[in-house]
């Protein structure tokens, strides 16, 4: 009977300590801890430059909403951008189009209606990197010159591999 409850003890010692060295393992393997920083050029709300109708080309020579986004730990992380309207806007989105820059690359670009859940990029970020973006707006149908757009930008950041992504 002592021996059964001798061998029982030491599987509970050995379960619960494989379950603690993976779970280092598993942390190890990630590469730490993910906190990422947003830094908008401006402010949080940001109204487009223009109203006019104009074409991509045009709009690129006009002021970007810049904003830098750095990792300042070693894990790997996820971020989606989002973009909201305030409650000033008067443009709807099917009359714009963005373009989005991740240094001078572009990234994403499309129809500002074609945005799905207020998701305008899905990115990643490795540890102790500083990322520059640049987005653009533009409206690409006549509107009234009493209209405006004004949107803000939130971000979402996870750890690589963590739910949701």
């Amino acid at each position: 009977m002592k021996k059964i409850i001798g061998v029982i003890i030491l599987c509970l010692i050995v379960g619960v300590g494989t379950y603690f060295l993976t779970l280092f393992l598993d942390n190890l393997r990630k590469g730490g801890d993910v906190n990422v920083i947003v830094t908008f050029d401006d402010t949080d709300y940001y109204t487009i430059p223009s109203i006019t109708k104009m074409n991509k080309e045009k709009a690129l020579l006009e002021w970007p909403y810049k904003m830098v986004v750095e990792n300042t730990k070693n894990g790997k992380g996820l971020y989606q951008i989002l973009i909201t309207e305030t409650e000033k806007s008067t443009i709807k989105r099917e009359n714009l189009e963005y373009s989005l820059y991740l240094g001078d690359k572009e990234v994403s670009n499309g129809k500002l209606s074609d945005i799905k859940n207020n998701v305008l990029y899905t990115g990643s970020i490795e540890g102790k990197i500083k990322q520059n973006y640049k987005l653009y707006i533009w409206v690409v149908k006549d509107v009234l010159d009493s209209d405006i757009y004004e949107y803000k930008l939130e971000f979402n950041t996870i750890k690589s591999g963590g739910p949701g992504f």
